[in-house]
C-alpha cells in the first residue's frame, strides 16, 4: 500500500511537471524506477512470481517501443513511467489505468478539437491523463 501512495505522488508530481514543461523530469523517473525496483523485489519475497514481474512490464515497454516506431510522438518518459508503474500495480491494473487514460485524453482531445483551442497537430502532455486512469483504477477496484 505504501508503494501505490508513493507511486500516485510521483504521478501527482510528475503530470504537474509534464503541464508545465511539455516534459518529463529525469529526476523523478529515477525515483520512480527506484521504488519500482523496490517494490517489485519484495513482492518476489511474499506474493508474486518472477513471471508476475516480468508480465507487469509489458505495457510499459510496448510504449517504449511504440515512442521508438512513431519518432517520438509518445515521449520516452511517458513509456518509463508507465514501465515503473507494473510492478506496484500490477499487470492487470496498469493495463486498465493505461486505458482510462487514453480514453480521457482521447474526450479532452476532441473537446479541444471541437471548440478550436487546439489543431490536430498539437501535443497534449500524457501523464495527466495517466494518473486520472491510475486515480480511478485505485478508486474503483480498491487498491
Amino acid at each position: 500500500m505504501i508503494f501505490i501512495m508513493l507511486m500516485m505522488l510521483i504521478l501527482v508530481i510528475s503530470a504537474v511537471y509534464d503541464i508545465k514543461n511539455k516534459s518529463v523530469s529525469v529526476k523523478i523517473l529515477v525515483i520512480a524506477g527506484c521504488i519500482s525496483c523496490i517494490c517489485g523485489i519484495c513482492q518476489l519475497f511474499y506474493d508474486s512470481t518472477i513471471y508476475m514481474e516480468i508480465c507487469s512490464l509489458l505495457p510499459g515497454a510496448f510504449m517504449l517501443a511504440l515512442s521508438y516506431l512513431t519518432k517520438e510522438q509518445i515521449g520516452y518518459g511517458d513509456g518509463l513511467m508507465i514501465l515503473f508503474l507494473g510492478p506496484v500495480f500490477g499487470l492487470i491494473n496498469v493495463l486498465i489505468g493505461l486505458c482510462a487514460g487514453l480514453v480521457i485524453s482521447a474526450f479532452v482531445s476532441a473537446g479541444l478539437l471541437m471548440f478550436k483551442k487546439a489543431g490536430k497537430k498539437e501535443s497534449l502532455p500524457f501523464l495527466p491523463f495517466l494518473t486520472a486512469g491510475m486515480g480511478a483504477v485505485c478508486v474503483l477496484c480498491s487498491i
